[in-house]
């Protein structure tokens, strides 16, 4: 872990975020599987690169007919819907969560993925699926650089990864100071 320089705060701070993923595939043209989900009490967004927020769950648009659904509650857990004419698969064991804070956050996230990241192409609430550090990673923009904790960012990716993708991020902002915080409880 690299630590900031005396005296001064981390330009980003990364916590893991634990949290329980599924996977939702249907048709939202399908009546049966629209009211299926409505039942269910979700959101799922039809916009490409959205995703819904609802405390500490999101719903992360993937494609016409698929989305992330993400718990990172205390107590995360996503109890899956009985979709009629859908889908839900629990992919909570293959997935693992990063937030990224601070004001260098958007650099750090820059030198990760060649994606557009500006808070003008990529504003919160919008997701994209990208390279990030030679592995795949969704990416999700919680809040903006002028927040007064800097940006926030969420970064999803396969947990085969999770330490190569730990120690990138440690290299990333070793410049700017990183600060590794305990995951939530």
């Amino acid at each position: 872990m690299a630590d900031p320089a005396a005296g001064s705060a981390p330009g980003v701070t990364a916590q893991r975020r634990p949290g329980s993923f599924a996977i939702v595939r249907g048709a939202v043209v399908d009546g049966v599987f629209a009211a299926a989900v409505d039942a269910a009490g979700l959101e799922l967004p039809a916009t490409p690169g959205a995703f819904w927020r609802r405390g500490d769950r999101r719903i992360y648009w993937l494609g016409p007919d698929e989305w992330l659904l993400a718990d990172f509650g205390a107590d995360a857990a996503w109890t899956s819907p009985a979709l009629a004419a859908g889908t839900v698969v629990d992919v909570t064991g293959g997935y693992m969560a990063w937030r990224l804070t601070g004001p260098r956050a958007n650099d750090v996230l820059r030198q990760a993925s060649s994606y557009d990241s500006h808070p003008r192409a990529f504003p919160p609430g919008r997701c994209a699926h990208t390279v990030f550090a030679k592995t795949t990673a969704l990416i999700a923009a919680e809040a903006v650089a002028d927040a007064p904790e800097g940006a926030t960012y969420d970064v999803l990716v396969r947990r085969s990864y999770s330490d190569y993708v730990r120690k990138y991020l440690a290299a990333a902002a070793a410049e700017y100071g990183i600060a590794f915080a305990a995951p939530p409880r």
